[in-house]
């Protein structure tokens, strides 16, 4: 049943809109929008769908007549433990995830082509004709595989593919551009969110031998580079990362005392550090600026190959060994722990369950100390109970008035506050009175 639409008294002159509601002035007829009140039901509903018990703890006086109930109580101070435990652990991990612990592996790099070449002795049906397509090509391949350290000639397991370890991949080929149009420059560039593969593969028109250059340059994260020769000298190490060269700075400067007496941010530079920065001292805050004209990218590996043509298939008899860096496997570990959320949600259903099984026996409690105080005094237990749930039934109501089943009693009446509150009563009729009296004479 729908509800009616309340109706407001309004001036009599006034033009009256659908519902009673009169619009404000300067507003047009009809821009007036209602909203629908929800109902205490729909509210309700809410309140009790957002609200998940979470308590786990037994019942007062469990134990008097349940002593099994002990062990719960053993077992649940354990669980507080032992998540202590294992959120300091997770902590930890997360710790250690934020240090990259690196692992320098080899990877060996295998390098071949493939090509369709026509046979000589061919019938008329498989000859060459401009009609068909069939054009002789080649496919150059590079291919690589990590070397385990325990046996190098055993393939080592790993979850990265060849190209993860690649920034870039440039072959360069020695062809006549007048003969090949297409150009003689391949590039492949990685790019964000995007698969890697297990092996490079570029396939040409062609069936003559031709020189490639493979230019590599390899990916690390965080990002390496390469020291300036009087910077290297200093820090004894040809490749690094930023942070690392900082710190590797600031503990020269602190075993050859270089920090000011007052202020040990700022640094008195030597005869090396003058030379290097040019400065005669400078501040710590500095250095990440500094250091920059020093770093460059890292040499690329360059691989030349003569492409055959003249066999179907053409390996290379040198293989390439490049030193490479891989997450650790514990680190792997790690991360694969902190990621996983199926123990977690294992965690929480049984959670769930136990909370269950607690309101159960907190509800089966109720009912027994209900039933227990109802044997021992049925009739006081009635009556009282009987006025507890006029109470709260007033409460729910919103009503203000006295219960009613507590006026049925004689010895309601006698209570101290009856004579006080007659006497307000009666004070207020009085003024009352009075002031209709006064309004009467005037």
């Amino acid at each position: 049943m729908q509800s009616q639409p309340h109706v407001y008294q309004q001036h009599p002159g006034s033009m009256q809109q659908p519902g009673g509601m009169v619009p404000p002035q300067g507003m047009p007829p009809g821009a007036m929008q209602f909203r629908k009140r929800p109902s205490e039901a729909d509210t309700l509903a809410k309140h009790i769908k957002k609200k998940r018990p979470t308590d786990k703890n037994m019942p007062p006086q469990i134990e008097s007549f349940v002593p099994e109930s002990k062990l719960y109580t053993d077992l649940v101070e354990f669980e507080k433990k032992l998540d202590t435990t294992i959120m300091r652990k997770r902590l930890d991990i997360q710790e250690a995830l934020g240090k990259p612990t690196k692992v320098h592996r080899t990877l060996r790099l295998f390098i071949s082509n493939t090509n369709s070449v026509q046979s000589s002795t061919a019938t008329v049906e498989d000859a060459f004709d401009l009609n068909s397509g069939n054009v002789p090509s080649w496919t150059l391949k590079v291919e690589g595989r990590l070397l385990d350290p325990a046996a190098p000639a055993k393939k080592a397991e790993s979850a990265q593919k060849l190209t993860s370890f690649f920034r870039s991949v440039v072959v360069e080929l020695e062809r006549d551009p007048n003969l090949y149009p297409e150009g003689n420059l391949i590039e492949w560039q990685k790019q964000p969110n995007t698969p890697d593969f297990d092996a490079i593969e570029i396939k040409r028109k062609g069936d003559v031998n031709v020189k490639a250059k493979i230019i590599i340059h390899l990916d690390s994260n965080p990002q390496k580079f390469k020291l300036s020769p009087a910077l290297a000298d200093l820090l004894d190490v040809k490749m690094e990362t930023k942070p690392q060269i900082v710190m590797g700075i600031w503990n020269y400067c602190k075993n050859h005392k270089l920090q000011d007496a007052e202020d040990k941010r700022l640094i008195r530079c030597d005869n090396r550090l003058g030379q290097i920065f040019g400065y005669p001292q400078l501040h710590f805050s500095q250095l990440p600026e500094l250091i920059t004209q020093h770093l460059s990218r890292p040499d690329p590996v360059v691989i030349e190959y003569m492409i055959r043509a003249d066999k179907p298939l053409h390996q290379s008899s040198t293989a390439y060994d490049i030193d490479v860096e891989l997450d650790s496997a514990v680190r792997q570990k790690m991360m694969h722990i902190v990621s996983s959320t199926s123990a977690q949600k294992e965690i929480m259903a049984l959670d769930d369950k136990i909370v269950q099984c607690v309101q159960s026996i907190n509800n089966s409690k109720i009912k027994r100390d209900f039933l227990l105080q109802f044997s021992k005094e049925p009739v006081e237990f009635i009556n009282k109970w009987i006025a507890s749930q006029a109470r709260d039934l007033e409460v729910i109501l919103g009503e203000s008035k006295v219960n009613l089943e507590e006026m049925k009693q004689t010895d309601f009446y006698k209570q101290p506050w009856i004579k006080e509150a007659v006497f307000h009563y009666l004070t207020t009729k009085t003024q009352q009175r009075m002031q209709e009296l006064l309004g009467f004479q005037s």
